[in-house]
């Protein structure tokens, strides 16, 4: 049945049963009351348990002023990331639906319905049982404790006694609203502790080989069929533990059909009559490989009359070449009426470009003055038209992902990447990528089944408390990052401007808080209007 139906009828089942309950008076029996579609429960229980918790005050005060730092840090953070974002947004081809802002599980296709419902669940649950606490600890009431459903449980949420929450002072209500977000960007860090450090850290390849993480539009490994995933365990007959094995393939021609053995979806598979050769993988428009008519997904046979079997055949052979010079150049092509490569003959030779205004033009900080005059295509080569790692190559990236960052540079690109698998399609992971890896160590007494639940339980629970920690440091009211930053201004203005009535400072912060509110707005926004407006 389709999922869109299953959703359509779970939903009117319930509209429908809320509906002869409202009726029935059996919410307002059980305390409880609706706010639109969803149910609301309210209970005092639960108050004692936070209480009890709420005892340790040195604990508890300690932990309040650790999460101002805490807060203040990620306010910086996000705002600097959302400010980073709207300054590319030119760049941006496609502009993200609104569904993707929105981090609702069911409604944003990138989080799974009910690992995104997991993780939602415990991350609400920390946020407003930290509030909670320092509620208490600051001698503030709690009016109430509930829980929200919508089919399901979607959230929980602590009510204090507002009228009290105003009374107090600064410091008390600034720790009350810094708790809930600083316990959601806490808990996101133990958590990916326990997924990369313990987890992801336990796997090992099922099968050595050379692991394919993409596969070049029209290249030989693509009319073969050769999946992005796939382990190549021989090329040729020659055995292949690892990229370098292919890498300085010497004994095969290029051109050659041969016959490759690979490891996919838990069975090992071959692919015949293969063309074995270094593959075009991009041509740069305006240098010498695309104006010399290389595309991507042809075979490179020779170059300046050097058989080209390798990447090291082919820097030997750039190497005697300069700019300028026109080289001879033989391809192979897929000719659809032969079924297979075959030479092209409408190629033959180019004129090779300058190394230097290539590396000025894309690469300008590893740009050499000893590039001036060297010969160079402009493109990119892959073997059979496979970019290959080394078969631990993605329980390594989970496992490590800070591994090598020796800037901040490199220290927030690793993030944008661990926060980004779900767009690469790595969280949750599942097959064919599981079927690459086994656990091993403390973690080979579990089953696969299990094992794979829990790690991708413990990424969303990770992922989704980074995102409504950061999301609730925002300097907009109602967030809670809006209430702190309104009292930090309050203490500001309150400071430089001894003389103001609580009314003129009350006016002067609220017309700050509102501009930061619609700044944040904009700022979100931007992001999705803007590369319709700029592209």
């Amino acid at each position: 049945m389709n999922g869109y139906l299953i959703a359509l009828i779970v939903l009117t089942a319930w509209i429908l049963a809320v509906y002869y309950l409202n009726r029935s008076k059996w919410f307002e029996k059980h305390g409880m009351s609706l706010m639109g579609p969803m149910v609301m429960w309210k209970t005092r229980k639960g108050r004692d348990m936070i209480d009890r918790i709420a005892r340790r005050e040195r604990v508890w005060s300690f932990y309040g002023k650790l999460s101002l730092w805490i807060c203040a840090g990620a306010m910086i953070t996000i705002m600097t990331l959302l400010i980073w974002e709207a300054t590319i947004v030119s760049q941006v081809e496609t502009a993200p639906s609104p569904e993707l802002i929105l981090g609702i599980p069911g409604i944003n296709p990138v989080i799974p319905l009910w690992y995104g419902i997991l993780g939602l669940l415990v991350a609400i649950v920390v946020h407003e049982l930290s509030h909670g606490i320092l509620t208490r600890l600051g001698k503030m009431k709690l009016v109430s404790l509930g829980v929200l459903f919508f089919v399901f449980p979607v959230g929980a949420f602590v009510e204090p006694d507002e009228a009290e929450l105003q009374r107090t002072t600064r410091m008390k209500r600034a720790k009350v609203f810094a708790a809930g977000p600083a316990s959601n960007l806490l808990l996101a860090l133990v958590v990916l502790g326990i997924f990369s450090g313990l987890m992801m850290s336990s796997l090992q390849p099922v099968h050595e080989g050379a692991l394919a993480t993409g596969v070049v539009e029209g290249s030989p490994a693509y009319y073969a069929d050769i999946p992005q995933t796939s382990v190549l365990v021989s090329v040729g007959g020659f055995s292949v533990a690892s990229p370098d094995d292919v890498d300085s393939l010497t004994g095969i021609e290029p051109g050659t059909n041969v016959t490759v053995d690979y490891y996919y979806s838990g069975e090992l598979r071959t692919a015949e009559n293969l063309v074995y050769g270094l593959v075009i993988s991009y041509s740069v428009e305006g240098y010498a490989a695309s104006e010399g008519g290389l595309d991507a997904g042809m075979v490179l046979v020779s170059l300046n009359g050097t058989t080209i079997r390798n990447m090291d055949d082919l820097h030997d052979a750039m190497d005697l070449t300069y700019a300028g010079q026109a080289v001879d150049v033989s391809v192979m092509s897929y000719d659809e009426s032969f079924d297979g490569f075959t030479v092209d003959p409408d190629i033959a030779s180019l004129t090779l470009s300058d190394k230097y205004d290539f590396y000025e033009e894309y690469y300008p900080g590893d740009n050499d003055v000893a590039y001036m005059g060297d010969g160079y295509l402009g493109a990119g080569f892959l073997p059979l038209g496979l970019n290959l790692r080394y078969a631990d190559h993605y329980s390594s990236m989970l496992a490590h992902p800070f591994e090598d960052d020796s800037s901040l540079d490199d220290f927030s690109m690793s993030w944008l990447r661990l926060i980004a698998l779900p767009f690469l399609e790595l969280a949750p992971v599942r097959s064919p990528v599981t079927d690459l890896y086994e656990p091993s160590g403390s973690m080979a007494w579990m089953p696969d089944g299990a094992f794979w639940v829990i790690a991708n339980s413990l990424y969303w629970i990770f992922w989704l408390n980074l995102m409504i920690g950061l999301t609730n440091v925002l300097p907009a009211v109602p967030l809670d990052g809006g209430y702190l930053f309104r009292d930090a201004f309050d203490y500001v203005v309150s400071r430089l401007r001894k003389g103001y009535t609580q009314e003129q400072r009350d006016k002067v912060v609220g017309a700050i808080t509102l501009a930061f509110a619609l700044s944040v707005l904009f700022l979100i926004l931007w992001q999705l209007v803007g590369p319709r407006l700029l592209n």
